[in-house]
């Protein structure tokens, strides 16, 4: 039977691990643990504005150059528009497609209540394994 030569310029594994080296090491942004205070005050949040986040990054054109309000000549700020709409599409991908999908914990408690010969039946206990659940963004 004859060998099947290897050829050097294929041999690149090497590279190929430094690379993958390379996207385990760079530098993530972690987004930071919130606290069950801040879980539960989210709850009075407002939710997502088109109109506010669009309105937050006009005003904030000065800062990097770029005019707002009507142009000279009263022409139509194309860019202004541009804001809008993406933050609305941005905005409406976000409530009506979005899915969070969670991981939680075993040990949830539960409770269960029901009734027999002998009477009424409560039930105390604890997930023993992990759940999922899913949500959506609003």
């Amino acid at each position: 039977m004859e060998k099947i030569p290897v050829e050097s310029n294929l041999n690149i594994s090497e590279e190929i691990a430094s690379f993958l080296l390379f996207l385990l090491n760079e530098d993530r942004q972690i987004s930071p643990r919130l606290s069950l205070k801040q879980i539960i005050a989210a709850k009075a949040r407002p939710g997502l504005s088109s109109d506010i986040l669009s309105s937050s990054i006009i005003a904030r054109f000065p800062e990097i150059g770029i005019p707002n309000g009507p142009l000279v000549g009263g022409a139509t700020n194309v860019m202004e528009n541009f804001v809008k709409v993406l933050c609305e599409e941005i905005i409406d991908s976000i409530q009506n497609d979005m899915r969070v999908d969670v991981a939680l914990d075993p040990g949830a408690v539960l409770t269960a209540a029901g009734g027999n010969a002998g009477g009424p039946v409560t039930v105390v206990g604890a997930t023993t394994a992990p759940h999922s659940a899913t949500g959506v963004a609003s």
